[in-house]
């Protein structure tokens, strides 16, 4: 939404007095409908940090073996192209062949697990708890509950997949 205010059809003093609120208005909703979500994250030690440059996918919570070796119990992970993550370190970031054809990013120094990458995507999951402040983020599915443990229970109401769900 953009507004433009024309100060020959409203009181001109009242326009010079609140010109700035009028603009940061202006600004305010142009961020709103146009501006990319941009979000900072980092591991324990900040060995790895980066920032988001675009929207991060909803959040998936992982119930594979992988993912319960991985976390203790489930993983919880956002999605973004790979060129819309910016480095503001990486020098502790260490990647692990997890199978055939993924592997896996995490610190070598706090042992965070970061990331999640199938090989020939251009995508990577980003494990939703290394993200700082608040996200805006919701979880929408449970994919392969069919490995999930049976220590724990899935109350929620979301869809549930015995495998993965595109």
């Amino acid at each position: 939404m953009i507004i433009i205010i024309n100060p020959v059809f409203c009181d001109r003093e009242a326009f010079k007095k609140n010109r700035h609120l009028i603009f940061n208005f202006i600004l305010i909703s142009y961020n709103k409908v146009f501006m990319k979500k941009v979000l900072t994250a980092s591991c324990l030690c900040k060995g790895v940090k980066f920032k988001t440059l675009n929207k991060l996918r909803n959040v998936s919570n992982c119930h594979c073996v992988q993912c319960r070796k991985t976390h203790g119990v489930f993983g919880a992970y956002t999605n973004i192209k790979d060129k819309e993550i910016k480095f503001l370190n990486k020098t502790t970031l260490k990647w692990f062949k997890s199978s055939k054809n993924s592997k896996r990013g995490f610190c070598n120094k706090c042992g965070a697990s970061i990331f999640f990458k199938v090989d020939k995507s251009d995508n990577v999951s980003i494990s939703a708890g290394m993200l700082d402040g608040k996200t805006k983020l919701k979880t929408f599915r449970n994919i392969f509950v069919g490995s999930k443990s049976d220590f724990y229970q899935i109350n929620d109401k979301l869809p549930k997949y015995k495998r993965f769900a595109k």
